[in-house]
């Protein structure tokens, strides 16, 4: 493991990684979600940003998770027709 500083908003983090790249891109990401968080609601109380972002992500995760099994029920649909038409050939 390699230790990368990031800097998020100011702050700088010294954060243990096996991929220094993908945490880099991912830090870099963050940062930018919270400044735009941060020009939407005008805050400096960097906390409430962390939350502002967590919530927005638990709701796109849960938003996915929603979308997977509608497309889990599609896909076990699909395959009992597939294994119907199978059994009529």
């Amino acid at each position: 493991m390699k230790t990368v500083e990031v800097e998020i908003l100011g702050k700088k983090y010294y954060i243990k990684s096996n991929n220094p790249d993908e945490l880099l891109k991912h830090a870099e990401y963050l940062g930018t979600q919270l400044e735009e968080l941060n020009e939407k609601f005008n805050t400096v109380d960097q906390s409430k940003l962390f939350v502002l972002h967590a919530l927005i992500l638990i709701e796109n995760y849960f938003n996915e998770l929603e979308i997977n099994k509608n497309l889990s029920g599609e896909l076990k649909q699909l395959n009992e027709l597939l294994i119907k038409f199978e059994d009529e050939i």
